[in-house]
């Protein structure tokens, strides 16, 4: 029988329903469109009984259009469906938010870079975008966008995303999608003071505003990151919500990491708590980068200072034990301490730009 006379049909038996030959509590079939969507009537709803099979075909279809770039006619032929149909359920995955357009600054990699400097130094994985004539701070953004991007496609099956506060990152959190929901959790690595204003610091508050963005819970640390004495550190340690969210830090299964240079440390905070003559002492001491508030040498091995007894925050040896570890960095003056950081494994997937990662590939034929 062809389908418009099936669906003659069922609409008469439907209609016959309706004029008493069958109980008004009985489902009825209306219709079989012609993706083979069934129709029901019970009482006065309308029920769907594939929707969910109906969603699955509009993915589909969206995927083999968007992303593997078959015209509509190819689709038509593959499903079995008209290409009437394939358009209209084009226009429907637009409409209902299966396709989405973003409109950003060109993401141009390099995927034979990515793979040498991802073999060269052992690492799960490795983003690298093209150098373009930037000022600092559109690079920093594109880099920020190249990020986003990444860990939009990434957290795929993540329970937890710890986050250590940076400028690198507040650019990341700010070109993140925005979405309705999520079952991700976002956590700080490192203690950040509750949020007073909107005005607030950016810097402090980047998990906070990953978790907005990606529409995540957010679990934080609700204390300083510096304490100018270890005494108040240590009292703030004993609160009961520092350590609740210190356990939070450790359990995460992916961390969102910048990386500091010998050049500066800023804390992330209201002072500068190493000033550049106590940098200078610490490089005496072999310091080559420092990592969550914490130094360590070019064989990526922690030196002591005692600003670690003034931090509160993840350890280095606990920032270890997370799976995923995903550094976000540019700049030459990081390069040592990149290469560094990747020595002491404290970073096994990594996001930078073409010039840095040059760079870093050269200090290792060095």
């Amino acid at each position: 029988m062809a389908a418009s006379a099936r669906n003659f049909a069922k609409a008469a038996g439907w209609a016959a329903s309706r004029s008493g030959h069958h109980s008004a509590r009985q489902i009825h079939r209306i219709r079989i469109d012609e993706t083979g969507m069934e129709t029901y009537q019970k009482g006065n709803q309308m029920v769907s009984e594939h929707a969910r099979r109906n969603d699955l075909l509009i993915q589909k279809i969206a995927y083999m259009y968007h992303i593997q770039g078959l015209t509509q006619a190819d689709i038509a032929s593959s499903v079995n469906l008209s290409r009437a149909t394939v358009s209209r359920l084009l226009s429907e995955a637009r409409r209902r938010g299966v396709v989405q357009i973003r409109i950003g600054p060109p993401i141009d990699r390099l995927p034979k870079l990515e793979k040498e400097v991802q073999k060269q130094f052992g690492l799960a994985g490795c983003v690298i975008s093209m150098d373009r004539p930037q000022s600092l701070q559109e690079r920093a953004n594109q880099l920020g966008y190249v990020a986003a991007r990444y860990l939009e496609a990434s957290l795929s099956g993540a329970v937890q995303l710890g986050v250590a506060a940076s400028r690198t990152l507040a650019a990341v959190a700010s070109a993140l999608e925005p979405k309705a929901d999520s079952e991700l959790t976002v956590v700080d690595l490192l203690a950040c003071p509750p949020r007073v204003d909107r005005d607030s610091d950016e810097r402090n508050h980047v998990g906070e505003n990953i978790a907005r963005r990606l529409g995540a819970d957010f679990k934080p640390l609700p204390a300083n990151f510096v304490y100018r004495e270890a005494a108040a550190r240590d009292r703030a340690m004993e609160m009961p919500e520092v350590q609740a969210g210190l356990e939070w830090a450790r359990a995460s299964d992916v961390a969102l990491l910048g990386l500091g240079s010998m050049q500066r440390f800023d804390g992330t905070g209201s002072y500068s708590p190493v000033s550049p003559a106590a940098l200078a002492d610490l490089q005496g001491l072999g310091a080559a980068g420092h990592l969550c508030g914490h130094f360590f040498d070019a064989r990526g091995v922690e030196v002591e200072s005692e600003l670690s007894s003034r931090i509160i925050g993840i350890s280095l040896p606990e920032l270890l034990g997370i799976p995923r570890r995903v550094m976000v960095v540019a700049g030459s003056p990081k390069v040592g301490s990149l290469a560094a950081a990747i020595r002491g494994g404290f970073v096994n997937e990594l996001v930078t730009d073409e010039s840095t990662a040059r760079e870093l590939l050269a200090t290792a034929t060095r």
